[in-house]
């Protein structure tokens, strides 16, 4: 981009046969600019790569400045075959901390559901101050820990009630499509509907190992008053709240856009419903929510040890038989992603259980693998 150069083009003219365009002095350098590869891999597990289909994807817009390099598109599947690249993100400056301006604003543009990606990572990194002063050096990462993998990491209270406030509007909206169809009963109404009374609805989240529960109260059609809860306690509170939803025209992924009032700050939202999980961007920030099954529906064993799957991968081999006595650190299963192979070991000593597949099958990221008893 600082040289207004296509290579690709010139690499087409020189294998033509043509001579090349410029020489190496009519070539001028303008400007500064950097060049960021959207991987699907997670930062916080080692960089390990991460397979699945991308629910929901949008990009920064192009411009002189921005380019996005890409074969992939939402609904696109990154497997386990192939490098997990899905982009290349590049931004050019007048200078270097222009340039990073113009890079960090791209990358909070950059929207991406269905699987995890070191987009979060290049934020912090770009935000870096040694990172901007250019003092940047191959120990760079593992000096920066702190800063690059924080641990503390928690969800604002706009983000919390935007999450819970888009999924009940959707519900809603559902709700009355099936019954202008004739599909539901009065039984099944989720419009909050109460004699003489507000109407009121909860929506419980989790993020990570924490619970919020959200009280939106209905004052009228599109305004309302969100209470967020944690752990027995009013967090947050936001009156008065006016929004207006959007759903997605044409996705495949469930949700919308969510345009809300909170505290005297228009939030313009893209939430993404997929699966059991809620994502809300909002300024620049992602927030994953997933929403707990009811008691009734959980039968997630709690009490039996287990290996689950890192990442999505194939089964190379295995290593231990239904029976065997294992110590701590023993190797149990062979796993191949991304043309690497993977091996798993014994979290502590104990007997196999169980095992859940075999050599050559194809297993999504965090399926048990092999359960065990001490």
């Amino acid at each position: 981009m600082v040289t207004s150069t296509d290579l690709v083009q010139w690499q087409l003219e020189v294998a033509a046969g043509n001579p090349l365009p410029k020489l190496q002095h009519e070539i001028h350098c303008t400007g500064h600019a950097f060049e960021a590869r959207i991987y699907a891999e997670n930062p916080d597990t080692g960089f390990l790569p991460d397979t699945g289909r991308i629910v929901h994807l949008s990009t920064p817009q192009p411009s002189a400045d921005v380019r996005v390099e890409t074969g992939v598109q939402q609904g696109d599947a990154i497997s386990v075959f192939y490098d997990p690249m899905i982009a290349k993100l590049v931004v050019r400056g007048n200078d270097r901390r222009e340039a990073l301006r113009v890079l960090r604003k791209a990358l909070d543009e950059y929207e991406v559901v269905g699987l995890h990606t070191n987009i979060a990572f290049l934020k912090r990194l770009a935000q870096s101050k040694d990172f901007i002063d250019g003092q940047v050096e191959t120990g760079f990462i593992n000096k920066h820990l702190e800063d690059l993998f924080p641990k503390a990491n928690v969800p604002s209270n706009e983000a919390i009630a935007l999450a819970a406030l888009a999924y009940l509007i959707d519900s809603s909206t559902q709700a009355a499509r099936a019954t202008q169809f004739g599909l539901a009963s009065p039984w099944s109404a989720v419009d909050s509907f109460r004699l003489n009374a507000f109407g009121m609805q909860t929506a419980l989240l989790e993020y990570g190992d924490q619970q919020y529960s959200v009280q939106v109260l209905v004052l009228q059609p599109g305004v309302y008053t969100i209470r967020v809860m944690c752990e027995g306690k009013q967090v947050a509170e936001f009156t008065q709240v006016r929004s207006q939803w959007s759903p997605f025209a044409g996705s495949p992924s469930g949700g919308g856009q969510l345009q809300a009032l909170l505290d005297r700050r228009l939030c313009r939202s893209n939430v993404v419903f997929s699966k059991e999980s809620i994502t809300v961007f909002d300024q620049g920030q992602m927030s994953v929510f997933s929403i707990p099954a009811p008691q009734f529906l959980d039968h997630t064993d709690k009490g039996a040890g287990s290996i689950t799957t890192p990442m999505s991968c194939k089964i190379v081999q295995v290593l231990v038989n239904i029976g065997d006595e294992v110590e701590q650190d023993t190797p149990l299963v062979v796993l191949e992603a991304m043309k690497m192979e993977h091996v798993i070991k014994a979290p502590k000593a104990g007997q196999i259980s169980d095992i859940f597949y075999k050599k050559g099958e194809l297993v999504e990221e965090g399926k048990t693998l092999v359960a065990f008893t001490e």
